[in-house]
Protein backbone atom coordinates (compact mmCIF):
# COMPACT_ATOMS: atom_id res chain seq x y z
CA UNK A 1 0.00 0.00 0.00
CA UNK A 2 2.46 2.55 0.50
CA UNK A 3 4.58 1.85 -2.07
CA UNK A 4 1.95 2.29 -4.71
CA UNK A 5 0.69 5.66 -2.79
CA UNK A 6 4.54 6.59 -3.25
CA UNK A 7 4.56 5.81 -6.88
CA UNK A 8 1.45 7.75 -7.16
CA UNK A 9 1.89 10.37 -5.67
CA UNK A 10 3.47 13.35 -7.64
CA UNK A 11 4.25 15.94 -5.80
CA UNK A 12 6.20 16.64 -2.09
CA UNK A 13 6.46 12.98 -2.54
CA UNK A 14 10.21 13.65 -1.28
CA UNK A 15 12.92 16.38 -0.10
CA UNK A 16 13.71 19.35 -3.31
CA UNK A 17 16.48 17.22 -5.75
CA UNK A 18 17.17 14.77 -2.86
CA UNK A 19 17.93 11.47 -4.78
CA UNK A 20 18.62 9.63 -1.51
CA UNK A 21 15.34 10.23 0.40
CA UNK A 22 13.70 8.80 -2.79
CA UNK A 23 15.85 5.99 -2.19
CA UNK A 24 15.28 5.93 1.66
CA UNK A 25 11.47 5.83 0.83
CA UNK A 26 11.49 3.11 -1.40
CA UNK A 27 14.06 0.80 0.53
CA UNK A 28 12.00 1.51 3.89
CA UNK A 29 9.00 0.33 1.75
CA UNK A 30 10.06 -2.64 -0.24
CA UNK A 31 11.66 -3.85 2.82
CA UNK A 32 8.66 -3.48 5.24
CA UNK A 33 6.63 -5.00 2.16
CA UNK A 34 8.73 -8.32 2.21
CA UNK A 35 8.38 -8.66 6.11
CA UNK A 36 4.53 -8.52 5.53
CA UNK A 37 4.23 -10.76 2.40
CA UNK A 38 6.94 -13.31 4.42
CA UNK A 39 3.90 -13.08 7.50
CA UNK A 40 6.76 -11.66 9.69
CA UNK A 41 5.41 -8.41 10.37
CA UNK A 42 2.45 -10.46 12.30
CA UNK A 43 4.45 -13.40 13.71
CA UNK A 44 6.50 -10.61 15.47
CA UNK A 45 3.19 -8.35 16.52
CA UNK A 46 1.63 -11.55 18.57
CA UNK A 47 4.73 -13.56 19.48
CA UNK A 48 3.72 -15.32 22.52
CA UNK A 49 0.06 -14.34 22.36
CA UNK A 50 -2.11 -17.31 23.59
CA UNK A 51 -4.62 -15.60 21.64
CA UNK A 52 -3.07 -16.33 18.17
CA UNK A 53 -4.67 -13.45 16.22
CA UNK A 54 -2.42 -13.98 13.51
CA UNK A 55 -4.90 -16.46 11.85
CA UNK A 56 -7.78 -14.95 12.94
CA UNK A 57 -10.18 -13.08 10.47
CA UNK A 58 -9.92 -9.87 9.25
CA UNK A 59 -12.04 -7.38 11.07
CA UNK A 60 -13.89 -4.16 10.28
CA UNK A 61 -11.86 -1.69 11.73
CA UNK A 62 -12.55 2.21 11.56
CA UNK A 63 -10.00 5.00 13.21
CA UNK A 64 -12.90 7.43 12.41
CA UNK A 65 -15.35 5.84 15.00
CA UNK A 66 -15.99 8.52 18.02
CA UNK A 67 -19.05 9.32 20.14
CA UNK A 68 -20.44 11.24 17.27
CA UNK A 69 -20.65 8.65 14.76
CA UNK A 70 -23.05 6.13 17.37
CA UNK A 71 -26.96 6.25 17.61
CA UNK A 72 -28.72 5.43 20.84
CA UNK A 73 -32.34 5.70 22.51
CA UNK A 74 -33.88 7.82 24.85
CA UNK A 75 -33.47 4.36 27.29
CA UNK A 76 -28.90 5.23 26.15
CA UNK A 77 -29.42 1.80 24.29
CA UNK A 78 -26.50 1.48 21.38
CA UNK A 79 -29.06 1.59 18.22
CA UNK A 80 -26.93 2.46 15.21
CA UNK A 81 -23.56 3.51 13.84
CA UNK A 82 -23.45 5.82 11.17
CA UNK A 83 -20.25 7.49 8.73
CA UNK A 84 -19.09 4.50 7.26
CA UNK A 85 -17.14 6.02 4.65
CA UNK A 86 -13.42 5.72 6.67
CA UNK A 87 -13.86 1.66 7.36
CA UNK A 88 -11.72 -1.06 5.89
CA UNK A 89 -10.90 -4.68 6.90
CA UNK A 90 -7.68 -5.11 9.20
CA UNK A 91 -5.81 -7.72 11.19
CA UNK A 92 -7.58 -8.12 14.65
CA UNK A 93 -3.83 -7.17 16.11
CA UNK A 94 -4.67 -3.36 15.21
CA UNK A 95 -7.28 -3.75 17.95
CA UNK A 96 -4.32 -4.31 20.66
CA UNK A 97 -2.76 -0.43 19.89
CA UNK A 98 -3.74 1.43 22.80
CA UNK A 99 -3.66 5.15 24.05
CA UNK A 100 -2.61 4.90 27.83
CA UNK A 101 -5.36 6.73 29.36
CA UNK A 102 -7.61 4.51 27.36
CA UNK A 103 -5.83 1.21 28.72
CA UNK A 104 -6.14 2.45 32.61
CA UNK A 105 -9.65 2.53 32.01
CA UNK A 106 -10.03 -0.12 29.99
CA UNK A 107 -8.16 -2.30 32.58
CA UNK A 108 -10.41 -0.54 35.58
CA UNK A 109 -13.72 -1.48 33.51
CA UNK A 110 -12.49 -5.38 33.24
CA UNK A 111 -11.78 -5.75 36.42
CA UNK A 112 -15.19 -4.43 37.53
CA UNK A 113 -17.19 -6.73 35.26
CA UNK A 114 -15.23 -10.05 35.87
CA UNK A 115 -17.07 -12.85 37.43
CA UNK A 116 -15.66 -14.30 40.54
CA UNK A 117 -14.58 -17.46 38.19
CA UNK A 118 -12.55 -16.02 35.83
CA UNK A 119 -10.92 -13.75 39.14
CA UNK A 120 -9.90 -16.70 41.00
CA UNK A 121 -9.01 -19.04 38.04
CA UNK A 122 -7.91 -16.26 35.64
CA UNK A 123 -9.14 -15.84 32.38
CA UNK A 124 -9.06 -18.58 29.70
CA UNK A 125 -7.61 -16.26 27.03
CA UNK A 126 -5.92 -12.78 27.24
CA UNK A 127 -8.29 -9.93 28.12
CA UNK A 128 -8.20 -7.13 25.66
CA UNK A 129 -6.39 -4.68 28.46
CA UNK A 130 -3.63 -7.28 28.75
CA UNK A 131 -2.85 -7.87 24.80
CA UNK A 132 -2.97 -3.72 24.81
CA UNK A 133 -0.43 -3.17 27.39
CA UNK A 134 1.70 -6.05 26.23
CA UNK A 135 1.61 -4.57 22.75
CA UNK A 136 2.29 -1.16 24.73
CA UNK A 137 5.37 -2.49 26.48
CA UNK A 138 6.68 -4.05 23.57
CA UNK A 139 6.86 -1.19 21.07
CA UNK A 140 4.76 -4.19 19.05
CA UNK A 141 1.87 -1.25 18.01
CA UNK A 142 4.32 0.54 16.13
CA UNK A 143 4.48 -1.81 13.61
CA UNK A 144 0.73 -1.43 12.94
CA UNK A 145 1.11 2.36 13.10
CA UNK A 146 3.73 2.39 10.65
CA UNK A 147 1.52 -0.10 8.26
CA UNK A 148 -1.74 1.79 8.83
CA UNK A 149 0.28 5.99 8.83
CA UNK A 150 1.63 6.34 5.64
CA UNK A 151 2.66 9.78 6.75
CA UNK A 152 4.56 8.48 9.54
CA UNK A 153 6.14 5.36 7.90
CA UNK A 154 9.18 6.90 7.02
CA UNK A 155 10.02 7.86 10.83
CA UNK A 156 8.39 4.89 12.50
CA UNK A 157 10.39 2.77 10.03
CA UNK A 158 13.97 4.07 9.96
CA UNK A 159 13.85 5.29 13.85
CA UNK A 160 12.04 2.11 15.43
CA UNK A 161 11.79 -0.95 12.73
CA UNK A 162 14.66 -1.31 10.57
CA UNK A 163 17.54 -2.25 12.89
CA UNK A 164 14.79 -4.34 14.78
CA UNK A 165 14.25 -6.93 11.47
CA UNK A 166 17.66 -6.16 10.14
CA UNK A 167 19.89 -5.65 12.51
CA UNK A 168 22.64 -2.49 13.21
CA UNK A 169 22.15 0.55 10.89
CA UNK A 170 23.95 3.69 12.31
CA UNK A 171 22.87 6.40 9.89
CA UNK A 172 19.35 5.14 9.75
CA UNK A 173 18.66 4.81 5.78
CA UNK A 174 18.62 3.02 2.56
CA UNK A 175 22.56 2.70 2.46
CA UNK A 176 23.17 -0.21 4.93
CA UNK A 177 19.99 -1.87 3.40
CA UNK A 178 20.69 -1.93 -0.29
CA UNK A 179 22.38 -5.52 0.07
CA UNK A 180 19.13 -6.75 0.85
CA UNK A 181 17.59 -5.93 -2.49
CA UNK A 182 17.78 -8.13 -5.46
CA UNK A 183 19.45 -6.48 -8.69
CA UNK A 184 15.96 -6.32 -10.10
CA UNK A 185 15.08 -4.61 -6.95
CA UNK A 186 17.92 -2.18 -7.27
CA UNK A 187 17.55 -1.27 -10.68
CA UNK A 188 13.30 -0.75 -10.16
CA UNK A 189 14.70 1.82 -7.43
CA UNK A 190 17.00 3.60 -9.71
CA UNK A 191 14.07 4.01 -12.20
CA UNK A 192 11.71 5.14 -9.57
CA UNK A 193 14.16 7.97 -8.25
CA UNK A 194 14.56 8.97 -11.44
CA UNK A 195 10.81 9.63 -12.30
CA UNK A 196 10.43 11.08 -8.56
CA UNK A 197 12.99 13.86 -9.96
CA UNK A 198 10.90 14.52 -12.67
CA UNK A 199 7.80 15.38 -11.01
CA UNK A 200 9.53 17.46 -8.82
CA UNK A 201 10.86 19.70 -11.66
CA UNK A 202 7.46 19.41 -13.26
CA UNK A 203 5.16 20.32 -10.27
CA UNK A 204 2.26 19.55 -12.04
CA UNK A 205 -1.18 17.32 -11.50
CA UNK A 206 -2.18 15.02 -14.35
CA UNK A 207 -5.11 12.42 -14.80
CA UNK A 208 -3.99 8.99 -15.21
CA UNK A 209 -6.82 6.70 -16.65
CA UNK A 210 -7.01 2.85 -15.53
CA UNK A 211 -4.69 1.37 -18.32
CA UNK A 212 -1.65 4.31 -17.38
CA UNK A 213 -2.30 3.93 -14.27
CA UNK A 214 -1.68 -0.63 -13.83
CA UNK A 215 1.22 0.09 -16.38
CA UNK A 216 2.52 2.56 -14.25
CA UNK A 217 2.14 0.18 -10.84
CA UNK A 218 3.29 -2.51 -12.55
CA UNK A 219 6.75 -0.96 -13.33
CA UNK A 220 7.66 -0.61 -9.61
CA UNK A 221 5.56 -3.67 -7.60
CA UNK A 222 7.97 -6.30 -8.25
Amino acid sequence: MHLSQFVFQRNDAVKDDDEDDARDKYVARQLFRRLASKGQLSSQSEAGDASDTTTSPFRLFCEDLRPSNVLIDKDLRVVGVIDWEFVYAAPPQFSSDPLETFLRALEGVEEKTRTGDETASGLATPSLSQRMRKSWESKNWMINYAARSSWAFDFVYWRYLDERFFGPNEDKDHRARLALLTQKERETMERLVEMKMEQQREANLVTLDHDSAAAQLARFMI
